[in-house]
């Protein structure tokens, strides 16, 4: 991993024929309400014995279940919008992708060249035991198929309007959010999303793990 970046781990979950995403609490500007739509995971803690270690602790802490992950045949490297590659990675450890972005930026554009720094996300395919609900940070989750994953990496959607394609909301606790929000996909699938494009639909549909 590279010295002096923010490094992070997300986490792809299928779940029923779609992908688990979390909400994070809303956001206001002037009339309008933004949704920020995460992939499940977080930030390394100096207590992380591993990656993989990082990504389990993230999702008993933000969804209240525990995963199984699953080590990738071949790894994407993200290094930018235009540059990525497909690498094999030995050892225990095989996720899904890195990502290399930017963090501060405009929305929908995780390279934008002024920003308050760069991370690098490793995200792992994962399998969850169990059944998720809203915990920690995020008070409500969000099930979505691949092309809304990648409609929200490219523009803000209204809530509702993405229900109604599809989409499912796991709520607990929290009332429900305003169904005229608008979901903003952020972070490192936000950043995959963009670089794949319409090839990010195949990714997601790919079977490039092992059990």
């Amino acid at each position: 991993m590279p010295v002096g970046i923010f490094i992070g781990v997300s986490l792809i979950l299928p779940v029923s024929g779609r992908f688990l995403f979390g909400i994070r609490p809303p956001k206001h500007f002037g009339n309008q309400t933004i949704l920020e739509l995460t992939g499940i995971g977080g930030g390394i803690e100096p207590t992380d014995a591993s990656l993989s270690y990082a990504a389990q602790r993230e999702t008993t802490e933000e969804i209240c279940c525990q995963v199984h992950l699953n080590s990738s045949l071949s790894t994407l490297i993200v290094h930018s919008q235009e540059k990525f590659e497909t690498v094999e990675i030995e050892g225990t450890e095989r996720p899904a992708a890195i990502v290399y972005r930017n963090y501060r930026t405009p929305p929908h554009q995780p390279w934008y060249p002024e920003h308050s720094g760069s991370s690098c996300l490793v995200i792992f395919w994962g399998t969850l035991i169990g059944q998720p609900r809203p915990c920690g940070e995020l008070p409500w989750l969000l099930c979505v198929t691949e092309r809304q994953i990648l409609e929200t990496a490219r523009r803000d959607i209204p809530l509702e309007q993405l229900l109604k394609d599809g989409a499912v909301l796991i709520t607990d606790i929290a009332p429900s959010p305003q169904m005229n929000a608008l979901v903003r996909l952020t972070d490192s699938q936000e950043a995959l999303g963009l670089a794949l494009g319409k090839r990010l639909i195949s990714f997601y549909n790919g079977t490039n793990y092992l059990e």
